[in-house]
């Protein structure tokens, strides 16, 4: 059983676990730093919440909210869990409890390496990509065509 929840300060070394597991080779593929405390910090300045299987984070999301905009600045799911439902429970959680925060017409902006398979899930969601820089794609859809390919709208 997958249960979603905030982030809790003892999560923060299984966060970054799962970020060093997943990012760091391509990161170093696209020849990009890689410094841990910065990693950390900037997660730390975002709204996390993780995905726990048992008593182990297997995902997170993380991201901000504004008027206009919601920016997902990380969506990571444990290798043993991707391709499942719990990405999706994840995005789902964040589209569904923010409902207050945000304008019917917003946006839901991502940035995902040009080198990671999960690109294409975004592709497939309806994301278009806006900008590339340094091997890094910015993406958005118009918030309320995510609710709709998402069946939550």
């Amino acid at each position: 059983m997958v249960k979603i929840r905030q982030v809790s300060s003892v999560d923060w070394e299984h966060i970054y676990q799962l970020i060093e597991a997943n990012m760091f080779s391509m990161q170093q593929e696209l020849g990009l730093d890689w410094n841990r405390e910065s990693i950390i910090k900037h997660y730390r300045s975002k709204t996390v919440l993780v995905a726990e299987s048992g008593c182990h984070v297997i995902g997170f999301i993380a991201y901000d909210v504004s008027t206009n905009n919601q920016t997902i600045h990380s969506l990571q799911i444990s290798r043993e869990y991707q391709n499942g439902l719990c990405g999706y429970r994840l995005l789902k959680a964040v589209l569904t409890t923010e409902l207050d925060y945000v304008d019917h017409d917003s946006q839901v902006s991502c940035c995902v390496f040009e080198n990671n398979v999960a690109k294409e899930q975004y592709f497939s969601l309806g994301f278009k990509e806006v900008n590339r820089n340094k091997g890094v794609l910015n993406l958005e859809i118009k918030r309320q065509r995510l609710l709709e390919r998402l069946r939550l709208g």
